[in-house]
């Protein structure tokens, strides 16, 4: 995926919701060359100017520690699928470059563009992307069924499509009902961006910066099944954080403030 070209929070949102997404679809993870990011660089001196995700969380000890999240740096995923053949004919820019850390990564991400799956109308702001509880076409249509149902309900004079206002102080309770749990997320959204058939098929899933993310994954992302809604909010909190060596006290800002003139 491409990192937000915005400031630190749209930056480490994205980056949460792709890393749900890629649990969520049961493929790796894998992480952008270390680049510039906007607002955390310092021109002049010895200072690190380029970062990447692995310099905040620790994403190595996601990969090791939980079973079912696979993460890789984009050097071995190209070692991997590119330099063998495996994503197609074209060829690799700059005379088959898999080490793009601190570079100019346009090249890069135009290759990725086109031998990638790319759905560019996964727009947080206008459809929810919703998780099957298995995969094939039965459980696809099943998803696409149900906010089918809703919409012809709404639009013959039965209940209506949800608003946000709706649910507050309100909440459905999270082992709700499909339907119930989907409307109380949908929020004047029209749609559904689901993980269909054509989408678990294909090898690799590229994610364009220009298509922004910009969203907490809670508020995107369904799943049919409430158990694994539950676990990943919880996993998300209890292990996709900055987390400073000493003491456990700081907030990821502050850490980030204070340790980004001694980066080098």
């Amino acid at each position: 995926f491409e990192p937000d070209r915005g400031g630190w929070n749209n930056i480490r949102m994205a980056m949460e919701t792709v890393l749900v997404m890629a649990h969520a679809t049961g493929r790796t993870l894998v992480l952008p060359p270390e680049a510039e990011m906007y607002l955390l660089k310092k021109k002049g001196g010895k200072h690190k100017t380029e970062f990447g995700f692995n310099d905040f969380f620790h994403l190595d000890r996601l990969d090791k520690e939980h079973e079912g999240m696979k993460i890789i740096t984009m050097e071995t995923f190209l070692k991997r699928m590119a330099v063998t053949g495996k994503l197609g004919a074209v060829t690799l820019p700059d005379n088959s470059r898999i080490d793009w850390n601190g570079r100019m990564l346009e090249p890069l991400w135009q290759y990725l563009r086109n031998v990638g799956h790319i759905r560019a109308n996964w727009n947080p702001n206008e459809c929810v992307a919703a998780f099957p509880s298995s995969r094939g076409s039965d459980a696809v249509e099943r998803m696409a069924q149900l906010f089918d149902n809703m919409a012809s309900e709404s639009n013959t004079g039965g209940r209506s499509l949800p608003k946000n206002e709706d649910y507050h102080g309100k909440p459905v309770p999270v082992d709700g009902s499909t339907e119930e749990r989907l409307r109380e997320l949908l929020d004047k959204r029209n749609g559904l961006c689901i993980y269909d058939v054509e989408m678990q098929s294909v090898p690799l899933i590229h994610f364009q910066a220009k298509h922004r993310l910009l969203t907490h994954f809670y508020s995107f992302v369904f799943f049919e099944d409430w158990k694994q809604d539950v676990w990943t909010k919880r996993f998300v909190r209890d292990h996709v954080r900055c987390s400073p060596p000493t003491p456990p006290t700081f907030s990821c800002l502050f850490y980030i403030l204070r340790i980004l003139p001694y980066l080098s």
